[in-house]
């Protein structure tokens, strides 16, 4: 189990930390974030709203918290060494399928992505940092990450299409990297997908 991953750690019932020197025949039972009886928590305190890096295999998962408002870092084909990096310098969870990456001892924010299904994982991740009610939807840009701001529709005139600007007075824009907004026809498919990922779980 990645220490990331690990919360609280019993040796003999008793707390102990990662490092802690175990004899032959101990029982030692490792917890997860908010499971386990009381004891002492090895991760670092949660983040109000929590901070992502992300591996080149989770792009469609990037665009789903992007989409959802969070602060998401990721790139195609990124080392493994600069993400760690990432996550340590600036204090973000990294998000991987790959055990040996949360592994490394630089990362102390992150969690193994269980699902395969960039929907389902979306699902996951807001279940498990609790972010329901933290997001932010259609306030981040999907290609770079920039935070968007209101556009004038006197300012887009010249930007999107003729049709566009015949049918829409309402534009926000990435000052980062320049890419404009409107609500197209796929954007009730957006808020659909946002509503889907939201929703609360059934039991």
């Amino acid at each position: 189990m990645p220490h990331p991953e690990v919360d609280l750690a019993l040796v003999d019932g008793t707390d102990a930390t990662l490092a802690a020197p175990v004899h032959e025949g101990a029982t030692i039972d490792l917890f997860p974030a908010r499971l386990g009886p009381a004891g002492h928590r090895l991760l670092p305190a949660a983040q109000g709203v929590p901070r992502f890096v992300l591996d080149g295999h989770l792009g469609r998962l990037a665009t789903m918290l992007r989409l959802l408002g969070f602060d998401t870092w990721w790139e195609s084909d990124p080392e493994d060494e600069a993400l760690a990096e990432i996550s340590a310098r600036d204090d973000r969870v990294l998000l991987t399928r790959d055990l040996g990456l949360l592994k490394r001892s630089l990362v102390q924010r992150g969690a193994f992505v269980r699902s395969t299904a960039h929907l389902t994982q979306a699902r996951e991740i807001v279940e498990r940092f609790a972010l329901r009610e933290k997001a932010r939807p259609f306030a981040r840009c999907l290609a770079c990450n920039g935070v968007l701001r209101e556009v004038p529709a006197a300012e887009a005139a010249s930007r999107p299409p003729p049709r566009v600007r015949e049918r829409h007075e309402h534009f926000v824009g990435c000052d980062d990297c320049g890419r404009l907004y409107w609500a197209g026809t796929h954007h009730d498919r957006m808020k659909g997908v946002v509503a889907q990922v939201l929703s609360p779980a059934t039991t």
